[in-house]
């Protein structure tokens, strides 16, 4: 048994003041304890964001986006372009702040999607054009004038998976109020599906002799043309079949604060 320490030692000992214990105190936020409302804005237009705290780690989010946009009439060689983009989208995803740190990777699905862009044409009677290698006239000013009606659609899935990271918490694990997210990704929303109609003349010949309705194939001027439409069809719906997903990219703002029954910060130690 070790000898007791001398008494004057102890004295000594106490004399030199009291000991510092520095305790380690992690701050921790509970479940739904927090909320996190952004905007931002990315090439499915302009957004809202709703985030909650699930653990240190991970949160829950829920995401909308809209833009529209009509750009008149547009003139392009005898071609009246009357056009538009029309995006409106929502999705709800899981972000995960890997080791707490502020780089995101989120998981989620856009369960709401009718992005699309259309077109109305008008083309000039007379006018030339080719179609599929063969050449096509728009009918005189005495017929049915030559409309074409485009549909793109960026929602061939749905709902359509996403993933994405980026850079900066929509909910900070601490009192501070603002953020500045940022995000990456794509949606697998599938390749874009596109359409085009015709009404109105069509003719084979310059003189316009050899004529038929647009909408039909009950002609062979008509036949021949919605045979050449097809076949044109066929071939840009194969060349956007490289492009299966949308893209994200987004910045902007986030202000948090606590959810009305409070946080109140566990330190545990």
């Amino acid at each position: 048994m070790p000898a007791p320490l001398p008494v004057s030692a102890a004295m000594d000992a106490v004399a030199k003041g009291p000991f510092e214990v520095v305790p380690q105190v992690a701050v921790h936020q509970d479940p739904l304890s927090r909320i996190g409302l952004g905007v931002g804005v990315s090439p499915l237009g302009v957004g809202a964001n709703a985030a909650i705290v699930l653990t240190e780690i991970f949160d829950a989010r829920l995401s909308g986006n809209y833009f529209a946009f009509n750009n008149g009439r547009i003139e392009v060689d005898e071609f009246n372009v009357y056009g538009g983009l029309h995006l409106s989208s929502a999705g709800a995803s899981l972000d995960f702040y890997p080791f707490n740190t502020p780089i995101r990777l989120s998981a989620g699905l856009m369960f709401y999607n009718q992005n699309h862009a259309s077109a109305v044409m008008r083309i000039v009677p007379r006018t030339a054009f080719t179609m599929d290698a063969q050449e096509f006239y728009a009918g005189g000013t005495n017929s049915a004038p030559l409309l074409g009606y485009a549909a793109l659609g960026f929602h061939s899935v749905r709902p359509a998976p996403t993933l994405t990271f980026g850079f900066g918490k929509f909910i900070p694990r601490s009192n501070r109020h603002w953020s500045f997210p940022s995000e990456f990704g794509v949606a697998f929303t599938g390749a874009p599906s596109l359409d085009l109609t015709f009404s109105g003349t069509v003719c084979t010949d310059q003189l316009l002799t050899e004529c038929g309705s647009a909408a039909g194939t009950s002609t062979p001027v008509g036949s021949a043309f919605n045979s050449a439409l097809q076949a044109k069809l066929a071939s840009w719906r194969h060349s956007l079949k490289r492009a299966p997903f949308f893209p994200i990219a987004s910045g902007g703002v986030s202000y948090s604060f606590n959810t009305p029954w409070q946080w109140t910060p566990r330190a545990k130690f």
